[in-house]
């Protein structure tokens, strides 16, 4: 018993330790005008726990390497939120390191027709 609350209280401080950051992160995103329909004046608040849920149960991130088209050879990863509603998996958005910076690939509207 002593192993698990002690093993729970260091999950627990690292996301507690790791908001911080977050924060700051969005702020500095925020006053740098990188989200359209946000400013300096936007302000938001952080509750714990969270005041909803959002859209997705779980989100995360998967790493690779494309291996054919326009970006043959490219590290690449793909932000990734599995859907409350329908428990699946969706890509939110990919990127990918080019000429060592990170560029977000457009998402198209419609499939493309093969």
């Amino acid at each position: 018993m002593k192993k698990f609350i002690f093993i729970f209280t260091v999950i627990l401080f690292q996301s507690g330790c790791a908001i911080p950051l977050k924060i700051d992160a969005v702020n500095a995103a925020v006053d740098q005008r990188e989200f359209e329909g946000l400013d300096k004046n936007s302000q938001f608040s952080i509750s714990l726990p969270a005041s909803h849920s959002g859209p997705y149960a779980s989100v995360d991130q998967l790493n690779f390497t494309i291996e054919e088209g326009k970006y043959k050879g490219k590290n690449a990863s793909a932000l990734m939120g599995k859907s409350r509603k329908t428990n699946v998996w969706e890509v939110l958005m990919i990127m990918v390191n080019e000429n060592e910076k990170w560029i977000t690939l457009p998402k198209l509207t419609q499939t493309p027709s093969q």
